[in-house]
């Protein structure tokens, strides 16, 4: 028997299970194993005609015995569904196909969940048991090197087009978990953010002005609530002759189609040995040595963080970076945690001294749940340091539904800007000048 000459399914659903396993043999019979983990855009085309093919041999035989055939556009639809099995993410697939999707959630095989455009919803998983969900993911990440088994029962990669795929398996959790979240730059500028209603004109030429005079920055706030396309935004009013280095587990940012000269700098995980991984830290040290103006760290969440103040410290200064947290002030005590956690093991009044010295203002965004949107919810300075805490004081406030001032004159951001308008038009990169007195001796 030929490997097609199958059983007549007997619905759709039926038919579609046997043009995949139709399909799926003789491509094994076809192409290697590596091939198939790896497939050409000519092997693609290739089993997208052998998916057609099998689907008008079908249509042939029910016209033969009298009944109706699938229509041109269910023929389509089946031969897409059965490609994405084969070849992408099965029943997900076209919800990222969706420009609206910010994140897919599957738990098990029962339960699946999209967000678009900040709100959650229910969909159909398609899927008829866990271990289908289970080999759909083997078989993703296989395809970019890494593994998911009883010996690694958690992976975390990132998907051709840019997206990250999480999942967890037995016996770390009941059932196969899978997260898949899009990352959507819904704002390029702060006049997109403006426009988008997440931040007002006035404290967007506020930022626009801190960040061309060099502010030391951090974007805090919670998940999805929008830290990396405002940092974004962020950095895209650095003026154009500072050299740039961002530094991200998974390339987000998009600095480097938006600035000159600019050097995108990703993480590796370890290979299946458990070697060759490269860090955040690791690759703070490698971009200290490329000469950028300014470091731009896609998100702290470790000792990294001690390597990120010494930069901004240290002739760095108008670098950004990016924290989980439920406010400013807690943004602030989570960082100096993040220090602490270094092996140079600084003491605590050390770690405090250096964050007051260096930072120069907090951004904190929240995601209003029940209309989606993203909003900087408050702009905090910092201005000291007293008895081992960091001072400092909001110059906006979200309030009454909106993001307004607080009357709090800023002063580190004044200093900036007086300093700046002292610096030739290439001095040093917008670095600081010998003579010029810094900000710091101003307070």
């Amino acid at each position: 028997m030929l490997p097609h000459e199958t059983v007549e399914p007997t619905d759709a659903s039926d038919l579609e299970v046997s043009v995949r396993l139709q399909v799926t043999e003789e491509i094994r019979q076809s192409l290697p194993e590596e091939a198939i983990l790896t497939t050409s855009a000519e092997d693609e085309e290739r089993i997208r005609s052998l998916i057609r093919s099998r689907i008008a041999e079908h249509s042939r035989r029910e016209l033969l015995t009298g009944r109706s055939p699938l229509g041109e556009v269910e023929e389509e639809a089946l031969a897409r569904r059965v490609f994405d099995h084969l070849l992408r993410l099965g029943p997900f697939q076209e919800y990222l196909d969706a420009s609206g999707i910010e994140e897919v959630m599957c738990n098990g095989s029962s339960a699946a969940f999209v967000v678009e455009d900040g709100r959650k919803r229910p969909i159909d998983p398609g899927l008829s048991s866990d271990d289908e969900l289970r080999s759909l993911v083997v078989r993703t990440v296989a395809r970019l090197g890494r593994r998911l088994d009883d010996a690694s029962p958690a992976v975390d990669c990132r998907l051709p087009d840019g997206s990250r795929l999480h999942a967890v398996i037995p016996p770390l959790t009941p059932f196969t978990c899978l997260t898949i979240r899009r990352f959507r730059l819904r704002a390029e500028t702060l006049e997109d953010l403006v426009a988008l209603g997440s931040l007002t004109r006035e404290a967007a030429a506020f930022l626009e002005r801190a960040v061309r005079d060099g502010a030391n920055l951090l974007v805090s706030g919670g998940t999805a609530a929008g830290k990396t396309t405002t940092l974004n935004a962020l950095g895209a009013c650095i003026p154009p002759d500072e050299r740039i280095v961002t530094i991200e587990e998974t390339q987000e940012l998009q600095l480097h189609r938006q600035l000159p000269d600019c050097i995108p700098l990703e993480t590796r995980f370890a290979n299946l040995e458990g070697v060759g991984a490269v860090t955040i830290r690791d690759l703070v040290r490698h971009a200290l040595r490329m000469r950028p103006t300014r470091i731009i760290v896609g998100e702290v969440r470790g000792p990294e963080a001690l390597d990120m103040l010494s930069a901004m410290n240290s002739g760095h200064e108008g670098s950004m970076g990016t924290i989980h947290a439920n406010g400013p002030r807690q943004a602030l005590s989570k960082l100096r945690t993040y220090v602490m956690m270094a092996e140079e093991a600084l003491p605590a009044h050390v770690v405090t001294e250096m964050m007051a010295e260096t930072l120069d203002l907090v951004v904190h965004l929240r995601l209003d749940r029940s209309t989606g949107r993203r909003l900087v919810s408050s702009v905090f300075e910092v201005s000291g340091i007293e008895e081992g805490v960091v001072l400092g004081n909001e110059l906006f406030r979200y309030q009454q539904g909106a993001l307004a001032s607080t009357g709090v004159p800023s002063r580190r951001i004044e200093d900036r800007h007086l300093t700046a308008g002292l610096r030739g038009p290439g001095a040093d990169g917008g670095r600081q000048i010998r003579g010029v007195p810094s900000r710091r001796g101003a307070r």
